[in-house]
């Protein structure tokens, strides 16, 4: 079988030049990655050797054979790095690879430039090695696509075929040339033209696989984002309700009984002006601590809330917050105590963590068990070291919670707010608040509870 050499990669060069063509309108119009530009640069490189091997009897020898065969090598390793280019860490790990096998591919060519065999294997080798590699990453990658596989399989036969002609040519006793058409070459231009067909109208489906990947990926993205701003907007209306209502309720009372002092102070006992006095005071005091907490999210929320860990002891903090707690829990007659946890001695335990981060999160802990402990109750604060982390215990043998309460107890959207035992009132807030401060510490909080036997609020902290 003859064929005509020149025709042939006369033909095939026209065909690049229409590749180039779609390739370009692709990257501008649909697909604009730049894997896709360098797929064309590759191509480009590939259709100037052939220019400049279908001149071979006009031009020198510089250009036919040495720099014909620089862009030869450089657009296998092109358009190989190229397709691999859809996966980041593959990129990453195929670019040097890349660059310096195709220089040392490129100067052992040099080396045996006047060897015509020699050189010629050299290319056919190199043509092999990417190849082969762009089909073992196409075939084990992560990332399955139907046409990355197709294209594989097309990549790994024709390295196959690309190393069986290097043998024969190794073994070729006659002097050789290309443009001659042996049985071998006519072969190799058959397959090439199959190769780079499957090749390039492969890389386009592989394109838009793709993109339709991207599509879904993008859809599931938006969709969370949805549930996300969901959340955020029930977040919102609850927070309203807080402002509302929760803020509204101590200052109506802060206002009725103070004007009830004002003006009628003489008509009222001593006793019940310290009564009244003392409502003030609560008021104006869970008016505080909302205000700090709701100051404290806000702050979370936007990024502004800024945490400065350091080691701290946590007898100092204990013995600080108990003393501030104490009057609350004094005026429900409950015992707020500071205990020992399985022999270890809170006084030699250190915490890493933001001094005042720690504070807010025992107050509001101690606060809520105060509000869910009937009077002559208990509230127990302990610490022990767990491994390298430190666990924190605020205990009760309050009202406890059912399992509900406890599922919902953490989520603002949904978290109910229930009186406490002389009715007080809370928002929830504290506790979500507890939430985010510890886990921005890299810490975790539960709470063990059962209705009617107490709850047990416990977070771990480095």
């Amino acid at each position: 079988m003859t064929l005509d050499y020149p025709s042939i990669l006369f033909v095939i060069v026209v065909i690049n030049v229409f590749n180039i063509t779609l390739f370009a309108y692709e990257y501008f119009f649909h697909h604009k990655k730049w894997y896709l530009f360098t797929f064309i640069v590759g191509i480009l490189f590939q259709t100037i050797a052939m220019i400049l091997i279908g001149y071979r009897s006009v031009l020198p020898f510089l250009y036919t054979v040495q720099i014909s065969n620089f862009f030869f090598i450089s657009s296998f390793a092109i358009i190989i790095f190229s397709i691999l280019s859809f996966d980041g860490v593959l990129r990453k790990k195929m670019l040097w690879l890349f660059t310096i096998s195709a220089l040392l591919f490129y100067f052992s060519f040099l080396l045996t430039a006047e060897d015509h065999i020699i050189r010629i294997i050299i290319q056919i080798i190199a043509c092999a090695y990417f190849y082969g590699i762009g089909a073992y990453s196409l075939l084990t990658n992560k990332k399955h696509y139907a046409f990355s596989n197709i294209i594989g399989v097309a990549l790994l036969l024709y390295s196959v075929f690309q190393i069986v002609r290097a043998f024969v040519l190794y073994n070729i006793d006659q002097p050789y040339n290309f443009l001659d058409g042996s049985k071998i070459d006519n072969w190799y231009l058959i397959i090439s033209l199959f190769i780079v067909s499957t090749l390039r109208i492969g890389f386009i489906m592989f394109l838009k696989e793709i993109a339709e990947d991207i599509i879904v990926k993008n859809n599931i993205r938006i969709e969370k984002d949805k549930l996300k701003l969901e959340e955020l907007n029930e977040t919102k209306n609850k927070l309203l309700s807080i402002i509302a209502h929760d803020l509204r309720s101590p200052f109506n009372s802060i206002l009725g009984f103070s004007l009830l002092l004002k003006e009628n102070s003489k008509d009222f006992t001593e006793e019940e002006r310290d009564q009244y006095l003392e409502v003030i005071h609560s008021s104006a005091q869970s008016t505080l601590v909302l205000l700090n907490n709701l100051l404290n999210w806000a702050r979370s929320q936007t990024g502004q809330l800024k945490l400065s860990p350091k080691k701290i002891l946590l007898s100092s903090i204990f013995k600080e917050i108990i003393q501030l707690s104490n009057s609350s829990a004094v005026a429900k007659q409950i015992s707020l105590v500071q205990q020992n946890e399985d022999s270890q001695n809170v006084y030699d335990i250190e915490v890493y963590t933001d001094i005042d981060m720690l504070k807010l999160v025992l107050r509001n802990l101690i606060s809520n068990a105060i509000k869910f402990t009937n009077p002559e109750g208990k509230i127990c604060v302990s610490a022990k070291r767990i491994k390298d982390q430190v666990e924190i215990s605020v205990s009760d043998n309050g009202v406890g919670m059912s399992q509900d309460a406890i599922d919902n107890l953490f989520n603002l959207s949904t978290s109910e707010t229930t009186m406490g035992t002389a009715n007080e009132k809370g928002s929830g807030l504290g506790l979500i608040l507890c939430k985010e401060l510890i886990e921005k510490q890299g810490g975790k909080i539960w709470v063990e509870s059962q209705l009617g036997h107490g709850s047990s609020f416990k977070f771990t902290l480095p």
